[in-house]
């Protein structure tokens, strides 16, 4: 069988289930396949999202399904030497803006995989990527179902398949980095433990680091440092094993009637040394792994997915250039893959401090930043991951590389061209990149010339827009010249911070903006825009040349 595709997934986690929605959602043809028989409903390491995931997710139209699956996580505590020593709270009532979900990875799946299946395209499970070979101009895959052997082309391929991914291997792409040299184990089940749904609890015991979090279904997940657990290293810890490592770390009683599930693994922290190799790409863990502190592999993972998914959707659509946008890919998730990975191995670090003069600094610390408030201020932006700075990728403009809604663009409710209520969020959530056109509340027979002009320019040049104006005044009071469909906004309505007083926004499908201009002219725009096809006469930014 011979098939040309726009973009072949490999992997069908999370990372990979989140970019084929993202490419579906562009109209874009994909494949999504992994080598597994199936994924386990009941073996997960992930269990948190946080804000910056659960905001692709809500584009996606897959958010409210998966928080009904999770518990809305309200705090964590630490706890050393059997004592509390700091907590970081969180949802409306703490003060910071983070809403993370617990909640396990076949959850988030199940989810995803549905919606993705109702979009057309189902996971092709038992799937094995054999070969690759890149052409140039596209890719040439070989794949394995059983003893079937299927040739394929494919415009890019995308490995989301993990630590060991196929897709890097074959890419030639080393992976960096170091293993810890501790093991660790997790088990959950059926066990009594005093913590309240909504809480993880982190106990920093001498002999290894201890975490009880309750799950939505009433069970219980133990995760410690595998240290002072005996047997073969390989196998599974037993309900005995987990149940004395808990008598000794806890200071509260805990036991362990059944566990549904349980391991016992090694934990890295590596990273590719790039992001991609010709037309072929990596994301999620496929790119990045570290330690599970702070739970941040799925969520890094679905934004690379975001990330990623609109810059394909705009380089296939024939708008974009590919070399620009993709530099812009890895120059926007590197670093904060590094940051997480960091970040992470920092937290791991404060977990396994053995010395007792090191604990008691650790603690006097953790306890100082925790009444200061500094902990949560500090802590919680980072594990979020909703306000990122791309400020210094190639693929964006002097005014671009930061979230629009909320920071730079007020939420707004508005008035729509069939008089219908809605709001900026969701008129942003659509797929593809967004151009707002913001007017003065009295458009004059100017405005509606150059608005004109933008739609006959966009149509012109191809490019993968959708303009919407906005005017900020009350549709009932209206008296400007015709300007097409036009969302009204409430008096007042305008850009702030670093888009204070541009009337010309271009937004990417990830929510951060790409650029913005003072005026109305698409063509100035474009040509500080990098990557988009600049108008007649007007040169591109050179690649990884940011526009002063």
């Amino acid at each position: 069988m011979s098939e040309t595709l726009h973009v072949l997934v490999v992997g069908a986690g999370p990372t990979g289930l989140a970019l084929a929605t993202e490419l579906r959602r562009h109209g874009l043809t994909c494949r999504i396949i992994d080598r597994a028989v199936d994924r386990p409903a009941n073996q997960a390491r992930a269990l948190t999202m946080w804000d910056g995931a659960l905001d692709v997710l809500d584009r996606h139209g897959t958010g409210d399904a998966v928080r009904a699956r999770g518990l809305p996580m309200t705090a964590a505590r630490y706890f050393s030497g059997g004592r509390p020593v700091a907590q970081v709270r969180f949802g409306p009532e703490s003060g910071n803006d983070a809403e993370p979900l617990i909640i396990t990875q076949p959850s988030v799946e199940y989810v995803l995989a549905e919606n993705l299946s109702a979009l057309g395209i189902p996971v092709e499970w038992r799937t094995e990527l054999l070969q690759l070979t890149d052409r140039g101009e596209h890719v040439e895959a070989v794949l394995r179902h059983g003893d079937d052997v299927e040739r394929l082309t494919a415009q890019w391929v995308v490995g989301c398949d993990g630590a060991h991914s196929a897709v890097r291997t074959l890419s030639g792409i080393a992976f960096e980095g170091s293993t810890y040299p501790q093991s660790y184990t997790l088990g959950d089940g059926v066990i009594t433990a005093p913590v309240p749904p909504g809480e993880a609890h982190y106990h920093l015991h001498p002999d290894g680091v201890l975490v009880v979090v309750p799950l939505l279904d009433g069970q219980v997940r133990v995760f410690a440092d595998a240290s002072g657990i005996g047997g073969d290293p390989d196998a599974a810890p037993t309900v005995d094993d987990l149940q004395q490592l808990v008598d000794k770390r806890a200071p509260y009683p805990i036991r362990i009637h059944e566990l549904q599930w349980a391991t016992r693994f090694l934990v890295h922290m590596r990273h590719s040394a790039a992001f991609r190799s010709g037309r072929c790409v990596l994301a999620g863990d496929a790119a990045h792994v570290h330690s599970p502190a702070g739970g941040q592999g799925l969520n890094t993972g679905i934004q690379d997915a975001a990330n990623l998914g609109g810059k394909l959707a705009a380089i296939i659509s024939g708008g974009a250039d590919a070399e620009v946008l993709l530099a812009g890919y890895e120059s926007e998730r590197m670093p904060i893959a590094r940051e997480v990975i960091q970040a992470a191995d920092r937290q791991t670090k404060l977990w396994t401090v053995r010395s007792r003069p090191g604990r008691a600094v650790r603690d006097l610390a953790l306890g100082t930043l925790s009444r200061s408030g500094l902990l949560e201020k500090r802590l919680v932006p980072s594990l979020a991951q909703y306000e990122l700075d791309y400020r210094h990728s190639p693929a964006v403009g002097k005014r671009g590389g930061r979230r629009a809604l909320g920071r730079a663009i007020p939420e707004a409710a508005l008035v729509g061209p069939d008089g219908a209520a809605t709001g900026l969020r969701r008129l942003l959530a659509a797929p593809g990149h967004v151009l707002l056109a913001v007017l003065d509340a009295t458009p004059s027979a100017d405005d509606a010339g150059r608005v004109s002009l933008l739609r006959n320019r966009i149509t012109e040049l191809r490019l993968p827009f959708r303009l919407h104006v906005i005017v900020p005044a009350d549709p009932s009071t209206r008296n400007a010249p015709d300007l097409g469909e036009v969302f009204y906004a409430p008096p007042g309505f305008a850009p702030k911070q670093e888009l204070a007083g541009c009337k010309l926004i271009a937004i990417r499908p990830d929510g951060y903006v790409a650029d913005a201009s003072p005026t109305l002219d698409l063509d100035e725009l474009l040509g500080k825009l990098p990557g988009f096809r600049a108008p007649h006469g007007v040169a591109p930014t050179p690649l990884g040349r940011k526009v002063p």
